[in-house]
């Protein structure tokens, strides 16, 4: 696909209580309600850029705490506070449409850069003989 077509592309990033991230295409899934799989979320504005969004039926579904979500949330809040079930990371919110816009994909691994920071995580490297 060549760049142009790409360039236009924005994305989410996806949390799940297992530790699993994964970047969406904002473009197909436009909502955090449909990418939460969810009627009521509620938005949790982290600078003017950029929103954290929850499932608000999380706790009374018995979902996991999502410990991943709250180390990320470190790096934007002193004490981000527990979290449960798949969060979503976008942009911000335009308030006089309340369109919700993606992220741009390096805003998204910015995002992924910082929980690795936060965790000190050591990320596999080339093996050595």
């Amino acid at each position: 696909m060549p760049a142009t077509a790409t360039a236009a592309w924005t994305f989410a990033l996806w949390v799940s209580p297992t530790g699993t991230f994964r970047l969406l295409h904002w473009n197909t899934i436009t909502t955090p309600q449909r990418a939460l799989c969810s009627d009521a979320v509620l938005p949790i504005s982290l600078t003017g850029e950029l929103t954290m969004w929850a499932d608000e039926y999380a706790i009374p579904l018995g979902r996991p705490r999502n410990a991943h979500a709250s180390a990320l949330l470190l790096a934007y809040q002193p004490h981000p506070g527990v979290h449960f079930g798949d969060v979503v990371f976008t942009g911000a919110t335009d308030p006089r449409t309340d369109t919700v816009h993606g992220l741009t994909e390096d805003q998204a691994l910015t995002l992924l850069d910082l929980y690795l920071l936060r965790i000190n995580a050591r990320v596999p490297g080339a093996r050595r003989r």
